[in-house]
């Protein structure tokens, strides 16, 4: 029979913030005998690497703590955990309220402008684009990591080879054109852009600063949180969005990246329990939109065929995205 890993037992102990008793506990429970079991606690006392983890361990104790108290905050609220819907809001009030609290909202009345919401159609993108040579995420569902492994699943062809494709009105996710393409695709559908105009609540008043979405129905985002502020805005279709706050972050599974083990799983709305966690949840109608803080967890599903755009070009800062890597983010 192999012995038990002694070491790998202790630091795991460590890492859960268990003192003395409960490590040796846990190596006798694992195989270890009560004398060896003795002598590797006691080397513990000798040992800095297990004083840092200790160390370590209090802090994420502490911010754990911290993160049960925002929960509470949330639940206990007047309106209770929910999703504010805001229409046609004061730039000055959705700041204020909402970027700088870090708090999301379903947005409506800010793009009934945008000459696109009556014009765009898998026609009209035909016509005015579809010699185009764009960039598509491809072969998706053969791939459990497709986000995570979007640059294995780029392809170019035509735009009018895409259309004909979504004509057939089909359920998938194994084709999309995405944010992640916006660097080829910027260019090739500028014909597209004449059809939006300036969103008020927005800094740049160039929409192609923008990034376009065009899927079927059944397209999937899985859960992940971004690196910035977004603004998601959709103008054919309709998309389901959830979202989970980042005070849930010992719920939502993280372990590579910005991309949760949740993946496509379809939580359910509500506060969630010691398991799940809280969950916000919303449709997009054409014209209407979702504010996205950075950090916030989300899931995004196309119930429709569905085109979108997305902002990152609100008034505050939003370069979140550069020190990242400085944390030492894995």
């Amino acid at each position: 029979m192999p012995q038990p890993d002694k070491r790998a037992l202790l630091a795991a102990g460590l890492a859960a913030g268990e003192d003395d008793a409960a490590l040796h506990a846990r190596l006798v429970t694992a195989g270890v005998s009560a004398a060896a079991a003795n002598y590797e606690i006691d080397r513990l006392g000798k040992d800095p690497m297990a004083a840092m983890l200790r160390r370590q361990a209090a802090r994420m104790a502490k911010q754990r703590w911290l993160f049960a108290n925002q929960r509470r905050l949330a639940i206990e609220a007047d309106e209770g955990f929910a999703l504010d819907t805001l229409d046609r809001p004061a730039p000055d009030h959705f700041y204020r309220h909402y970027y700088a609290a870090n708090r999301p909202a379903k947005l409506v009345g800010i793009v009934d402008h945008w000459p696109a919401l009556a014009r765009w159609s898998l026609d009209h993108f035909a016509a005015v684009a579809g010699d185009a040579v764009v960039e598509a995420q491809v072969e998706r569902e053969r791939d459990p990591d497709y986000e995570l492994a979007k640059d294995d699943h780029r392809r170019r062809l035509r735009f009018g080879e895409f259309i004909d494709w979504l004509r057939d009105d089909a359920a998938s996710n194994d084709v999309y054109l995405t944010a992640y393409n916006s660097g080829t695709n910027a260019a090739a559908l500028a014909p597209l852009w004449g059809d939006l105009a300036p969103i008020a609540l927005l800094a740049d008043d160039r929409p192609q600063g923008g990034f376009f979405w065009l899927g079927p129905r059944g397209t999937l985002t899985p859960w992940h949180h971004d690196l910035t502020n977004n603004l998601l805005v959709q103008v054919i279709g309709r998309k389901q969005v959830r979202m989970a706050p980042p005070w849930a972050f010992d719920r939502m599974k993280n372990a590579r990246h910005c991309f949760s083990d949740w993946g496509n799983a379809a939580l359910p709305a509500g506060v969630g329990d010691a398991e799940t966690p809280p969950v916000l949840e919303t449709v997009l109608a054409p014209g209407e939109a979702v504010f996205l803080p950075v950090g916030w967890w989300h899931q995004v599903e196309a119930l429709d065929l569905s085109a979108s755009m997305s902002f990152t070009s609100f008034r505050r800062t939003n370069a979140h995205v550069e020190d990242y890597a400085s944390y030492g983010v894995i």
